[in-house]
């Protein structure tokens, strides 16, 4: 009753002095080697809740992997955490070892550190992307349909940009490199448009997906 509907409508409270959630996590990249200090350092950062034995999960996968290969390319700095509900170490290690790039994840073997994550960010089902800022705060909690609107390196780049932004970060990064420059700015604003209007695009296609579908 009450407390399903407090988790899905209610915003969740952010007491002072939460410690981040990020800061002491087991993460590992490819070959199960630990992450080093310092990995998340200056990047947006997007915690990947997803599992190989989800068809949806499968079916994203793929998406997110050319989003990040996208950016990398274009020299920008995104980092994914892998956030495992499989069923055993053999599925994760398959799942991320040959189905994903070459980003982070939170060792399977941490169990707790992986629901208190679930937890901490009111999963209710996967797959589900989230860009947090630098403080572990859930700043975009619906990325996947950005990712999902954003087809070309163009769109790409215009989405990170506006993540930058909601993270609070882009001023040290973004802001930095823009030096006050008026044109430099504008064109800032506009790829933040380009961003939204794909992603509303992207959402009103799914939708109209979804309404397509005989009620039969």
């Amino acid at each position: 009753g009450s407390s399903i509907w407090q988790a899905h409508f209610c915003p969740s409270p952010r007491p002072e002095g939460m410690s981040n959630p990020l800061a002491s996590l087991s993460l590992v990249a490819k070959g199960g080697i630990k992450a080093p200090a310092g990995a998340l350092t200056g990047k947006v950062v997007a915690l990947y809740f997803s599992a190989h034995w989800c068809p949806p999960c499968r079916g994203f996968t793929p998406m997110l992997c050319e989003f990040y290969e996208t950016l990398k390319a274009q020299g920008e700095t995104l980092e994914v955490i892998f956030v495992s509900a499989d069923k055993s170490q053999e599925e994760f290690d398959e799942y991320f070892e040959k189905h994903q790039s070459d980003w982070l994840a939170v060792d399977f073997k941490a169990e707790k550190e992986r629901a208190s994550l679930s937890k901490r960010y009111q999963v209710k089902g996967i797959p589900t992307l989230i860009v947090v800022d630098s403080k572990g705060e859930p700043v975009v909690t619906e990325a996947r349909q950005d990712v999902q609107g954003a087809q070309n390196a163009e769109k790409a780049v215009a989405v990170l940009s506006q993540w930058k932004k909601a993270a609070g970060d882009w001023r040290e990064t973004v802001g930095t490199a823009l030096g006050g420059q008026s044109g430099a700015a504008a064109g800032d604003a506009a790829a933040l448009r380009a961003a939204r209007l794909a992603s509303l695009e992207g959402r009103m296609a799914s939708a109209a997906a979804q309404t397509a579908e005989p009620s039969a």
